[in-house]
This record gives structure tokens, sequence and C-alpha cells, in this order.
């Protein structure tokens, strides 16, 4: 089984649990790791039995660009079902930083993952 790592993938969404919150776009930063099996051995080197990175990051950029949540928790939580559904993915696990949040608040990172 392989592990794929995503990390710290730039991105922005109008989030908030405020509707004054939601009325621009906040940065976000996000990691996403995943495993998946490759059945065949000699299949390693075969793109169609690969995951597409680059998909997977245009996918997850777009989703949350989109998304209408009013709470990283539920934006963690509908990510992570997505991406196990869409790429046949096994134990996804998304971690959403909000950035600008956090400097308001004076420290490094305020997240919420899953």
């Amino acid at each position: 089984m392989f592990e794929v790592e995503i990390k710290n993938l730039k991105t922005k969404a109008k989030i908030g649990i405020s509707s004054k919150e939601r009325t621009k776009f906040q940065t976000l930063i996000i990691t996403c790791r995943f495993k998946y099996s490759i059945i065949k051995k000699e299949k390693i080197d075969d793109i169609k039995y690969l995951k597409d990175y680059s998909s997977i990051v245009k996918f997850l950029k777009e989703f949350v660009q989109k998304s209408k949540y009013k709470s990283i928790e539920r934006l963690t939580f509908e990510c992570a079902n997505i991406l196990e559904k869409k790429y046949k993915l096994k134990k996804v696990f998304i971690k959403i930083n909000k950035v600008e949040v956090a400097k308001r608040y004076g420290c490094e990172s305020i997240s919420v993952s899953k």
C-alpha cells in the first residue's frame, strides 16, 4: 500500500459561521494524506494504475473554492468523503488551516483535521 501526502496546498474559500465572515474569500492551507494499493507489482510503472495527483489537487482546490459550508469542521469532513469516493482512496486524512484567523489571534495555526 502506498501513502501519498499533498502538503500545504494554498487555496481560498468563503467560509465562516457569521455571514460577515463569508462575504470575502479567506486563505486556507490544506494538507491531504491518503493510501491506495496497486494489486499487481508489475503495474507500478503504469500510469493507468496510479493516482493522478494533479487531478486530485485541482479537484480539491476547486471543491474548496466553490464550497458554501459555515465551518471548517464540515468542510474537512466533506473533503475527505468526496475524495474517498471520487478517487477510490483509503484512509483519507484532511487538515485545513485558517491562516488569517490564526494571525488575528496571534497564533501560528488554527486548524481542523479528520
